[in-house]
């Protein structure tokens, strides 16, 4: 049987006060912009006995799935690894804590130890990379507005497992749920010790805030629980 990991990078709105002098507005106004820029209750999504990986900062202190370095394409607008902007690409972070690197990496770390240990009891993981996104594009989204934005986003990499892809298309089909292959986002993580192993593989759910919210959750809560049985 594969083995799963569900990784939520972005649903955490916390961010520690030490850091508040980083930033150039208020803390009031850090922690609205943090929950714009949250996928929130995502992790709720995921049921307890499930193997997950759950970032417990903000995205706007740190955002664990960029890349350090120029190849991040979000560097363009200031929103790479270290958040210069928000949302609406306007200036809101003066400095950067020599500190973040340490709390970026171990998060990685967990991930690579944890894809280590299920490795062991079995030859193929796949990470679901779980994410939401507003119904209407955010201007920092560079050309996503041209894109579609469907119930449900499935992003893929060029190394994607079709039958893992197609199974879960099945079932988000089954739940009578609209989707996108890789809109309005695309591709997905792979834990940084494994992007060249053939036993790991990934796949992101993007679920469209409108969809999980309110009445929706419980019918989304039991999408993922049916993709973690029986993909």
């Amino acid at each position: 049987m594969i083995k799963k990991i569900f990784h939520i990078p972005h649903s955490s709105i916390f961010i520690p006060e030490e850091f508040f002098s980083d930033f150039i507005i208020t803390p009031e106004e850090l922690k609205k912009e943090a929950i714009i820029m949250a996928d929130l209750n995502v992790e709720k999504l995921i049921g307890d006995d499930f193997d997950k990986i759950i970032f417990k900062y903000s995205r706007l202190l740190c955002d664990p799935e960029r890349f350090l370095g120029e190849k991040e394409i979000m560097n363009v607008v200031g929103m790479g690894v270290f958040y210069i902007n928000d949302h609406n690409v306007c200036v809101i972070r003066k400095s950067i804590n020599p500190k973040l690197i340490d709390i970026y990496t171990q998060h990685h770390i967990e991930l690579n130890q944890l894809t280590k240990k299920l490795l062991k009891k079995s030859n193929k993981v796949l990470i679901i990379d779980l994410h939401s996104y507003s119904k209407d594009p955010l201007k920092y989204e560079l050309n996503f507005p041209i894109k579609k934005r469907p119930e449900i986003c499935i992003g893929i990499n060029e190394k994607f497992d079709k039958e893992i892809v197609d199974k879960i298309i099945s079932i988000i089909s089954n739940f009578s749920l609209e989707y996108e292959i890789n809109q309005p986002f695309s591709g997905c993580l792979i834990p940084s010790d494994y992007i060249n192993d053939d036993r790991v593989t990934g796949v992101m759910l993007e679920i469209r805030k409108d969809v999980y919210e309110g009445d929706g959750f419980n019918k989304i809560k039991d999408l993922i629980y049916t993709i973690q049985k029986e993909v």
